[in-house]
């Protein structure tokens, strides 16, 4: 099989294109022009420089490949450009969809996001069927993957498409970093860790990846399969990171929520007017993590096979991939 990834580069995209040729299959990997390729050293795909933003890039880089795997997205709590985030996440979807049905591509693996389904509650776990309930938080990443979630929901019905859902990645790979690798990474430097009073389902990456190949291979049109494994509060993250880089006995504390929510008004004013860089969380973050990110994933354990790894070997191996690509000096 012929396979194109887009955003190939990315943290759970790179791992796809790992998973697919350790199955055997032939990978043409669409990433940014001059964008960091790190996680695609040594391995033997075909490289294709465009932009999802561009339909003639995409119909040029689906041209022959019989499934496309959509993970190409903006993946942020915060941006200076929200219809930038909406151009590549919302318009990139579709046109990734139209350019593999004017392709011929048989079928295509869409990565949505637990964004679309989580925050059902404290101690709610999503599911496949959870009504979007993020739009409240003034999340814009959130809002983006829920419409393009919509936006692969209708192109089902006229063409193959299998959706993915997945939870908080944790492994190698995470050169972004993601906010996933940016909660590791902060974890191990500060003096004190404080960490918010939230759970989220997290996963192996490479289970995820795993996951995306099953989904081509058994997934049943138009489904959605939410890819996790466990949930885990912010205080059990943080002591596995810390466990990884040999310092278990560093202090954590949980924030109160209040205390979060003026810190995090005060870091978004400073990234929104002095720095413009992104902040360490916002306050949509923080009322993200009022209502969870718990997840109920076994369908996808079921139906495709998904693996399920200890994610403690996920911690260490993400923190053994930072301190060999120098994130921890």
């Amino acid at each position: 099989m012929k396979a194109l990834v887009t955003g190939a580069a990315g943290f759970i995209g790179s791992n796809v294109v790992r998973a697919l040729l350790d199955a055997g299959h032939e990978v043409r990997a669409f990433h940014l022009p001059n964008e960091r390729l790190t996680n695609l050293r040594r391995l033997d795909v075909e490289r294709f420089a465009g932009d999802v933003t561009r339909l003639s890039d995409v119909r040029a880089a689906a041209r022959g490949c019989e499934v496309v795997f959509h993970l190409a997205a903006i993946y942020a709590l915060w941006t200076r450009d929200e219809a930038h985030m909406h151009r590549v996440n919302v318009e990139g979807t579709r046109n990734v969809l139209e350019a593999a049905r004017a392709e011929g591509v048989r079928r295509v693996v869409h990565t949505s996001s637990i964004a679309r389904f989580g925050g059902q509650g404290p101690s709610a776990r999503a599911t496949e069927e959870s009504a979007f309930a993020l739009g409240a938080t003034g999340d814009a990443y959130s809002r983006s993957k829920a419409a393009a979630h919509e936006v692969a929901v209708q192109a089902a019905r006229e063409q193959d498409v299998v959706i993915v859902a997945p939870c908080g990645p944790l492994g190698p790979g995470d050169a972004a970093p993601t906010p996933t690798g940016r909660l590791l990474l902060t974890t191990v430097k500060m003096p004190v860790v404080v960490v918010a009073d939230t759970a989220t389902n997290f996963a192996d990456v490479r289970d995820m990846a795993r996951a995306h190949v099953l989904a081509a291979e058994k997934g049943k049109r138009g489904e959605t399969y939410l890819l996790g494994c466990r949930d885990l509060s912010m205080v059990e993250v943080a002591k596995m990171a810390l466990e990884a880089v040999g310092a278990p006995n560093k202090r954590v504390v949980v924030a109160p929520f209040a205390a979060a929510r003026a810190a995090a008004r005060g870091m978004r004013f400073v990234a929104d007017r002095v720095t413009k860089r992104p902040p360490l969380f916002t306050p949509a973050a923080v009322r993200i993590a009022r209502l969870g990110l718990r997840a109920d994933c076994s369908k996808a354990v079921r139906e495709l096979g998904m693996p399920q790894s200890p994610l403690e070997n996920a911690v260490s191996d993400a923190m053994a991939w930072f301190g060999r690509e120098g994130y921890l000096s």
